[in-house]
């Protein structure tokens, strides 16, 4: 089982208050058609690992108030908010790691999981971290390199070698992934 993992696709992070739609709107269509690719797949499921802040997170000392729990800011952006279906997920997350101190990990456990794709922002951030947690727990890793960006002034592809080198991710993209999956499972 393959979980595909969305960090942080949230309104703050595309039009809000720390906005990034400049490199956000290329990677909306790719995470797209690898949510349709997972949900029509009984082999994927789709994580939505989201900011949910509350006024005393570390983050909020760093980056001011942005993705409060509970606001219109920390909800998925409409074209890729979820739907509720089968194998689907929403997991918030104060801190930047999809696993830190969610339970995704027992989750996932329960799903058979045993490798992610790691979709979403910010590739230096959110994103590594989030692999991290993957790295730590044995999972296998996967990075579309169409389907993660960073701020301005950010080396979107040094931030993807240091998930190749330091986590051993498979560095890959959205067609490839999708072509591999449908080809086992035909």
């Amino acid at each position: 089982m393959k979980a595909l993992i969305i960090v942080d696709m949230l309104n703050d992070f595309y039009s809000g208050v720390l906005q990034n739609e400049m490199h956000a709107s290329k990677i909306v269509p790719v995470i797209a058609r690898l949510i349709d690719h997972a949900r029509g797949n009984p082999e994927w499921m789709v994580v939505y690992s989201n900011d949910a802040h509350r006024a005393d997170d570390a983050e909020i000392a760093v980056w001011g108030p942005h993705a409060m729990a509970g606001t219109r800011g920390a909800d998925v952006i409409d074209a890729l908010r979820p739907i509720g279906a089968a194998r689907e997920i929403v997991s918030p997350k104060r801190f930047y790691g999809a696993f830190d101190e969610t339970g995704l990990h027992e989750i996932l456990q329960g799903y058979g999981v045993t490798d992610v794709v790691i979709v979403g922002q910010h590739t230096h951030c959110c994103v590594r971290h989030s692999s991290y947690g993957a790295f730590i727990r044995g999972y296998g890793i996967e990075i579309p390199t169409d389907g993660v960006c960073v701020f301005d002034g950010v080396d979107n592809q040094a931030a993807i070698e240091y998930l190749r080198t330091i986590y051993g991710a498979t560095i890959t993209d959205s067609e490839a992934l999708i072509s591999t999956s449908a080809s086992k499972a035909a």
